[in-house]
């Protein structure tokens, strides 16, 4: 005990952390709430030489009444421990027990009664060990990020045979193993695999798994199409590899031609079939020289694909033989290691001070602080009795020793990405679509329970279950054709309207996998039919795959509902007449903006904890408003406005008319049934979709002479396309069907760019001009052209038009207009604009714009630089 104790002395911080639950806070040397009998400022920790001194003057001390105290007595009062439990927890921690068992091993005692020692983890540039004594080659077993952790060296004997040694990182330089050690330092099980970074970067790839790190590396030249793994140690070490980053893949296992190889490729298969592998077994032919493996093969790597076709069959669990009638398969070898029980939960990785796992009994990703590997945390991952058959203890459970197993894990596994993570609705996962309905993904392969493992590099959480398109079928392009029917009787102002409005709502349940989100904004007056719309035809067709809100809703609750689900956002009443309402509307304007685009950016938010959040948003927005809060270019060119014709326009009698036939349609038709049924079709075309997507994209942007517009309208066109067939359309075909409509509304609204229209504030802004016979009101624009000769007035000379521009920061000069870059009076010009403080740069994007200074602006008392902008282009 006493050795626990001296090892544990200059670490007792990470000790306390990490066994007592105690914060870098409390584990700092400051006045502070005692963590045992609490109070406001009797406690601090000052750790004197290392030893984990604290003191409380209301509990410290030997007798509890006020004093110091060390860390093995702050750790016995903290769990309730007596002093040798404290000491074997720490101990295990530590990594001072016997070499043959793990740190969860309880009391065993050692072969060869020597402790272990935990190695360290090698610096990135050190470099590999030297081949020397005896050593003919070896191979680097890495984490999943592909950093070393250690080197596995074959030996040759001067008997002739082989042998194997671990070289770890140990006291600053690469151990070597020798009977003359106090001590063992083999890397602790579960052991990385050999192959590891290549089979994690290769998400997609058959696995093969070989014996020996010498065949696999063979393997790898002949199965170049392959993840080829193998493990450290040899047979009898199956078990104590970490095998649970094959969960779900398809793996081939290829046995050594003799006994001791194929027993091996059974009990791992056995091993394996846990994780829902889709396991191959290789049958070798029998004739093959005893131990012959795929370093001895002569094959080209065709050669070798033909081979495993031939001979590779499907492994199957044998069945349970009560009777012992030796049927069975065959016994693990002496001495080996009994299987570990396939874990109920994911290990996924970490990052910064945290790991992060997946239960299957939730399907949830949990982030768990590395301080918090405590009983209470560990049994959410798994129930109690897998802690208890893996790491039993005399007091029950050795919970130190399994936190220290799950770190070693999760650094295995790397670093892992929040961005994995993935919500409920469709998704486009290399190559195959994917339907996220909170319990289960629907794949071309069928329904597969959430709970199970997936193959994929994308993590699909368990959320709230969603009723979706399961179990109907597809709507036909003629059962479709209702659909495109009832959208263009809707009073449009532009007929275009009712054809973008059928690609919206075809395309926003299927958002999470188009490559460009495009949003539309529905205006109208009062009495048009705008709520009839969204409550009798949208929504009611979007089904339960969207999310339905209306009036004071924030960008920080549609975000943090939104989280990392892919669904449209309805947004009625989305009015901006107040100031705050306006300041809120563009936040969630900005959240519209960054959803468009598929891209690698994420939206990071802080907290006062210093904790941060990361969303990468993917929905669809449709708002609904009497009019439109769109300001800058950027939104103008991602929305779609859609607007409804005055109610006037019409006479009672025929508009009463027209809602009778309409409404009875929409009672008739649109339905919770063709609902699921659209949604089945556009699930279903999905692939067909995107390609759409490019054919009408490409056709739109030549039509516009924009890409933008061909990327929002594009997009529209093909999500509507899809009503009406079941094929990609051809180049003629969507040119054709963009040219049937009249665009000419769309392309004014979106296509001034912004350099444009910052100019054109700047003229149409009014000032007022001091006469001599009285005070009157012009545009700087009616003062540009009075200033520069180009029109007359009675009442403002063009002298007296240069003078109220100077003082504005504006100048005519030889046909150009020069803007001040710091003029004040142009900053409030342009208040409450995205040029407000970038007018300058703004400018110079207009043609034949230059920049020109010092300039002195008569009337403003000032010189600055400016922007020159010839008049011809005003």
């Amino acid at each position: 005990m006493a050795d626990a104790i001296a090892a544990a002395r200059g670490r007792w911080p990470e000790i306390l952390a990490a066994l007592a639950g105690l914060s870098d806070a409390e584990l700092s040397d400051r006045h502070q709430p005692c963590p045992l009998c609490g109070g406001t400022d009797r406690y601090r920790f000052d750790d004197k030489d290392g030893s984990g001194s604290w003191f409380c003057n209301q509990c410290g001390g030997k007798d509890q009444r006020g004093g110091a105290g060390s860390g093995i007595d702050l750790l016995m009062r903290r769990q309730g421990w007596s002093f040798v439990e404290a000491a074997r927890q720490v101990e295990a921690f530590l990594g001072l027990v016997p070499d043959h068992q793990d740190p969860r091993a309880g009391s065993a005692t050692s072969r060869n009664g020597k402790p272990w020692r935990m190695p360290e983890k090698p610096p990135a540039d050190a470099p590999p060990p030297p081949l020397n004594r005896g050593a003919t080659a070896q191979w680097a077993y890495r984490n999943g990020a592909g950093e070393v952790l250690f080197w596995i060296q074959r030996i040759k004997l001067r008997s002739g045979a082989k042998a194997f040694l671990h070289r770890v990182w140990l006291d600053g330089d690469w151990h070597r193993p020798s009977r003359r050690d106090a001590f063992t330092c083999d890397w602790p099980a579960p052991r990385p695999l050999y192959g590891l970074p290549d089979l994690l970067q290769r998400s997609e790839a058959p696995v093969l798994v070989v014996e020996g790190e010498g065949t696999a590396d063979a393997a790898a030249r002949l199965f170049p199409q392959h993840a080829v793994l193998t493990w450290p140690n040899g047979s009898k070490a199956i078990a104590k590899a970490d095998w649970t980053p094959l969960a779900g893949r398809s793996v081939t296992l290829w046995p050594d031609a003799d006994a001791a190889g194929l027993e091996a490729m059974q009990s791992l298969a056995a091993l394996l079939h846990p994780l829902d592998c889709q396991l191959q077994l290789v049958a070798l032919p029998a004739d093959l020289p005893q131990g012959w493996d795929l370093a001895d093969a002569d094959w080209t790597p065709r050669q070798a694909a033909r081979q495993l076709a031939k001979a590779a069959q499907p492994w199957t669990p044998p069945e349970a033989d009560g009777a012992g009638n030796g049927d069975g398969p065959p016994p693990p070898p002496a001495g080996a290691a009994a299987p570990r029980p396939a874990a109920p939960f994911l290990c996924l990785g970490y990052d910064a001070d945290a790991n992060f796992y997946q239960p299957s009994s939730t399907g949830q990703v949990i982030r768990l602080p590395r301080g918090c590997h405590t009983a209470t945390h560990l049994v959410a991952l798994a129930p109690l009795e897998y802690w208890e058959s893996l790491y039993p203890s005399r007091t029950g459970v050795n919970w130190p020793a399994a936190a220290s197993d799950l770190h070693k894990s999760s650094a295995a596994m790397g670093i892992f990405a929040v961005e994995r993570i993935r919500g409920r609705g469709a998704w486009w996962d290399e190559g195959r679509t994917v339907l996220h309905l909170g319990d289960r993904l629907i794949t071309p392969e069928g329904e597969h329970p959430i709970t199970k493992p997936f193959r994929s590099r994308h993590i699909y959480q368990r959320l709230e279950r969603q009723e979706g398109p399961c179990g109907v079928k597809p709507l036909t392009v003629e059962e479709a054709a209702v659909i495109v029917s009832i959208a263009n009787r809707f009073r449009w102002e532009v007929p275009a309207s009712g054809t973008l409005l059928q690609g919206w709502v075809v395309l926003a349940p299927i958002c999470g996998a188009l490559r460009w989100r495009p949003h539309i904004w529905l205006t109208a007056g009062a009495g048009s039919g705008k709520s009839q719309i969204l409550d009798r035809f949208v929504v009611p067709l979007l089904g339960d795959l969207r999310l339905a809100v209306s009036g004071a809703t924030t960008e920080a609750g549609l975000r943090q509902t939104i989280c990392s689900d892919a669904v449209p956002v309805v947004f009625d009443e989305a009015e901006s007449n107040e100031k705050g309402d306006q300041q809120r509307m563009q936040a969630i304007l900005s959240l519209a903006r960054v959803a468009s685009s598929e891209s690698s950016a994420e939206m990071l938010k802080g907290s006062p904890s210093g904790d941060v959040s990361r969303y990468r948003v993917r929905s669809m927005f449709l708002m609904s408003s009497i009019a439109t809060a769109l300001k800058q270019g950027a939104d103008k060119s991602r929305f779609a406005q859609l607007t409804l014709r005055s109610p006037t326009e019409m006479g009672q009698e025929e508009r009463e008319a027209h809602w009778q036939s309409l409404d009875r349609d929409l009672e008739r038709y649109i339905t919770p049934q063709l609902a699921r049924r659209l949604i089945a079709r556009t699930v279903s075309l999905i692939p067909v979709i995107r390609q759409s997507v490019v054919v009408f994209s490409a056709a739109a942007a030549r039509h516009f002479d924009s890409q933008r517009l061909g990327d929002q309208y594009g997009t529209l066109m093909a999500g509507a396309w899809s009503l009406l067939s079941d094929a990609v359309p051809s180049q003629k075909e969507a040119e054709e069907c963009i040219e049937v409509h009249n665009w000419d509304s769309y392309s004014q609204s979106t296509e001034v760019p912004d350099e444009a229209r910052c100019i054109q504030t700047i003229l149409q802004r009014q000032v007022r001009v001091e006469t001599d016979d009285k005070p009157v009101t012009r545009t700087i624009g009616e003062l540009v052209e009075l200033a520069a000769c180009h029109s007359s007035c009675i009442d403002v000379s063009p002298g007296l038009a240069a003078q109220t521009l100077g003082r504005h920061g504006l100048r005519v000069d030889q046909e150009r207009l020069l803007v001040s870059n710091t003029a004040k009076a142009i900053e409030h010009f342009l208040a409450d604009t995205a040029w407000q403080n970038s007018w300058s740069v703004v400018l110079l994007r207009l043609s034949g714009a230059q920049r020109a200074g010092p300039v002195r602006f008569c009337g403003a008392g000032m010189v600055s630089r400016a922007v020159a902008i010839p008049l011809s282009v005003l």
